[in-house]
């Protein structure tokens, strides 16, 4: 009797090799599907913790206040006392996206309903701020400490 060795798999094997294929693919894409959208809201969040963080730089270096001031087409950074008409326009500016909206709520404010404007110190401090951001990705909220002008920043 002469036995052959066998090579190749079975069609049983392949199947079934295609079939776990599947099933990891198919547990994956969900969870990389929600680190993209959470990469995506972190991205939205960080151009305007950016313009914050000039806002703070620039109190501090310059000694005079800047206001972070929310406008119809998106955020502006420019100096409470402005010295001339460029100043007045913004430094800085972060655009809103369609359908992206962010709300700032001031907790520490003495008005019921005070102007969108938030504002940095030449001490480096700024009011206490939190901000809330939707967009089509998710929501996401920032707490900013007034002392530091840094967030902790959440996704919801």
């Amino acid at each position: 009797m002469h036995l052959t060795a066998r090579t190749g798999f079975t069609l049983l094997e392949v199947c079934l090799a295609v079939f776990i294929a599947m099933l990891i693919l198919t547990l994956a894409v969900p969870s990389i599907q929600g680190v993209i959208h959470d990469a995506k809201m972190r991205r939205e969040f960080d151009d305007i913790d950016a313009l914050a963080r000039d806002a703070q730089a620039r109190s501090v270096t310059e000694r005079r206040a800047f206001v972070v001031a929310w406008e119809k087409e998106g955020i502006a950074l420019r100096p409470q006392e402005p010295r001339n008409k460029d100043e007045a326009g913004g430094i800085a500016h972060v655009l809103f996206h369609d359908g992206e909206t962010v709300q700032l709520q001031l907790p520490a404010a003495l008005l019921k309903n005070p102007a969108p404007v938030w504002t940095f110190w030449s001490t480096g401090a700024c009011e206490p701020a939190i901000l809330a951001g939707e967009g089509g990705e998710g929501r996401w909220t920032a707490v900013y400490n007034p002392l530091t002008a840094r967030a902790i920043f959440s996704t919801l």
